[in-house]
């Protein structure tokens, strides 16, 4: 079995030095979290030794939670699914919560279920660290960071049989959404399970974000366009008036700036365009990636970003689907309107002239029969 966190300065030797230093530097992150955590889990008056608190949320708070957090379980699910196919057969589940800590979802092998069922991780449970001490959600609520939680660094000692890895799932603006969380047996630990619940907070977030219509525009950005698509890019969120809405933290990365500081730029600030130039762009399906700076990126390092714009319907309803041009101003109607009949007899007589009283020819001109014609004649007044 790999190496569980608490025992990784024991492997080190075995590493390049550059990845020893990083795991070193790493363990100690992990060994303050969990140390500042249970400082907290103290202060808040959760006793170790007690028998913990399972009492699930009544089923009609759980339906309203579940129904609060719809959007966010819909583009999860699937994904949890995934998460779980990797898992399965190693005594663990995928628990995903809302914004508080609760339980709104959970699928898991069905023997570790059972036993899971006796720390609550079902839904309705609370795992927030006032409820639960130092845990994986409760934590990772706290921290606004992916966190592993392993045995007996969980506060309460009923929860020492588990190991439970959980990342937060943000918006674009960074406020957290819910969390991800798979836990297991603590014998079944392995350090891929962080790198695979990361990856699958991630793609919920892209999922988000892409799902977000006030979002008139998306910008798709990797310095490798082949990796436009990827787990990988970088999107930028961008509103109707060319403000930075947000962007999803692979973004943050590749653009070196924090949420806030994105969000004082405008898509001209930031990268020295309009919408207009980048619908001008990508009208054509076949158009390429576009080559991008900005202003600290170019100062840093010569290669650009390349991006890929992505409109929705109401970007492209807002004008951005046509070249800029004068918009001719609308006709003024003056005349009242018409019932349909004045309007039916008007072309039967508008046709009759142009073929000068030949029924025949202005049926053909109309687009009906003669005998449809015949009929109008009788039936429209005026006609």
């Amino acid at each position: 079995m790999p190496a569980p966190p608490s025992a990784l300065p024991s492997a080190l030797p075995t590493l390049p030095l550059a990845a020893a230093g990083s795991a070193l530097r790493q363990d100690e992150a992990h060994r303050l979290t969990i140390a500042q955590s249970h400082a907290r889990s103290a202060a808040l008056g959760v006793r170790p030794g007690a028998a913990p608190e399972h009492t699930p949320l009544p089923a009609a708070d759980l339906a309203i939670a579940r129904e609060r957090n719809r959007r966010l379980f819909d583009h999860a699910a699937p994904v949890m699914e995934m998460l779980y196919e990797h898992v399965v057969h190693s005594q663990s589940m995928v628990v995903l919560t809302d914004a508080a800590g609760v339980v709104i979802h959970s699928i898991g092998d069905d023997s570790f279920l059972q036993r899971a069922a006796r720390v609550a991780l079902q839904p309705g449970a609370l795992w927030s660290e006032a409820a639960k001490g130092t845990n994986a959600i409760g934590t990772a609520l706290v921290e606004e960071a992916p966190v592993l939680v392993h045995a007996h660094e969980h506060y309460v000692r009923a929860n020492h049989f588990l190991t439970c890895t959980a990342a937060p799932i943000l918006d674009a603006r960074g406020q957290v959404l819910g969390v991800l969380d798979c836990s297991g047996e603590h014998r079944s630990y392995h350090p891929h399970t962080m790198a695979l619940v990361k990856m699958s907070a991630r793609m919920v977030e892209n999922a988000w974000l892409a799902d977000d219509p006030r979002h008139v525009l998306r910008l798709h950005l990797h310095p490798r366009a082949e990796l436009i698509g990827s787990l990988m890019e970088g999107i930028v969120a961008v509103a109707a008036d060319g403000r930075i809405a947000g962007a999803n933290r692979a973004a943050l990365e590749l653009l070196r700036l924090t949420g806030p500081a994105l969000r004082r730029h405008t898509l001209g600030s930031l990268f020295g365009l309009t919408l207009g130039q980048l619908a001008d762009h990508f009208r054509s399906p076949l158009a390429t990636p576009l080559g991008l700076h900005t202003a600290q990126a170019a100062a840093e390092a010569p290669a650009p970003l390349f991006a890929v714009a992505r409109f929705n319907a109401r970007g492209w309803a807002q004008g951005l689907a046509e070249p800029a041009e004068p918009a001719a101003a609308p006709p003024q109607v003056t005349a009242p309107v018409q019932s349909l009949d004045a309007l039916t007899s008007a072309a039967v007589r508008e046709a009759l002239a142009q073929a000068g009283g030949n029924v025949t020819q202005a049926a053909r001109l109309l687009g009906i029969s003669r005998s449809t014609l015949y009929r109008k004649l009788r039936d429209t007044p005026g006609a």
